[in-house]
């Protein structure tokens, strides 16, 4: 992985209101017509993503042609905290497309792949609904692709108790509350100390969550959602982890669509083996890297 190894022709750019919002841009090695790549916050982890995922992904693609900008979300890691009171999902559907907007003016792209995991993924699928220049989103590991709103937020957390209690390891507790949408938002928003966000979005949970009576419109809303995205010809990579919990979630919002969608010409969908949720083990980033660039050079390489 000679890319990530190298010296990197990277900058640092400002942008959004004020310049409050920070992100590092990798140029193409070859000025072309293929899409800029976003890579969006994954939680409160920041701009390199888990494991350095976010750099590893940035240099690799960048080699491969595409231009990539990986940046911090207002409140995480460099970026400043926005100063009004625009809500959690809609703050983040816009400094993604002020992301989107500063590649291009960048590197003249026009058109543009959004890639995140777990909430970043979330993200990346909301606004790859509203913009249609978004031509093709990369969603590892999303769970909550329908919004991140202060309703779901507030029924995901009520059932974070008696998920507790189901027999999962310590270490992975604490990664799935570090990239639980809703303990995400109570960080940015000052309601919770980093150290209380020690909860889990599990199975028990996820059921729990689809039980909630705002589930069917919610759900009904998805798919809806999907249909038009996948309909104006955005392709859609969905990556999971092996026996990740979004695999669950998908299946309990979709049902029997999900035939329908899995056979959508613009829909694909890869589970990696052997990795975990944030794929810390390098063979499985290496893994995921490939998935990505084999997914990019077939549809926008041309």
């Amino acid at each position: 992985m000679g890319a990530d190894r190298d010296t990197m022709n990277e900058s640092v750019l400002c942008f959004g209101d004020d310049d409050s919002l920070i992100g590092i841009y990798t140029p193409a090695a070859t000025r072309g017509r293929r899409p800029a790549i976003v890579l969006v916050n994954s939680g409160v982890v920041h701009r390199v993503g888990p494991n350095r995922l976010y750099v590893n992904l940035a240099r690799q693609l960048a080699a491969a042609d595409y231009p990539v900008l990986r940046f911090d979300l207002s409140s995480i890691g460099d970026s400043s905290p926005r100063s009004d009171a625009l809500g959690f999902e809609q703050a983040a559907i816009s400094e993604t497309s002020a992301a989107m907007a500063t590649v291009g003016r960048e590197s003249g792209a026009t058109r543009f792949i959004l890639c995140g995991i777990c909430s970043g993924a979330d993200i990346s699928f909301l606004t790859a609904r509203d913009q249609p220049t978004v031509v093709g989103a990369v969603l590892i590991n999303g769970r909550a692709l329908h919004g991140v709103t202060d309703d779901a937020g507030d029924a995901l957390e009520a059932a974070v108790d008696s998920a507790l209690g189901a027999t999962t390891s310590a270490h992975y507790l604490w990664k799935s509350a570090l990239f639980n949408p809703a303990s995400w938002r109570k960080l940015v928003s000052g309601q919770v100390k980093p150290l209380e966000l020690l909860g889990v979005i599990g199975r028990p949970l996820m059921r729990r969550f689809i039980a909630h009576e705002q589930v069917p419109a919610a759900a009904r809303e998805l798919r809806d959602a999907f249909d038009a995205v996948l309909g104006r010809g955005t392709a859609l990579l969905m990556v999971y982890s092996e026996s990740d919990p979004a695999i669950d979630y998908m299946q309990m919002m979709f049902g029997k669509e999900m035939k329908k969608i899995a056979a959508h010409r613009n829909f694909t969908e890869v589970h990696l083996a052997a990795a975990d949720h944030t794929f810390t083990p390098r063979q499985s980033r290496d893994a995921l890297v490939a998935v990505l660039r084999r997914w990019a050079d077939a549809r926008f390489a041309g």
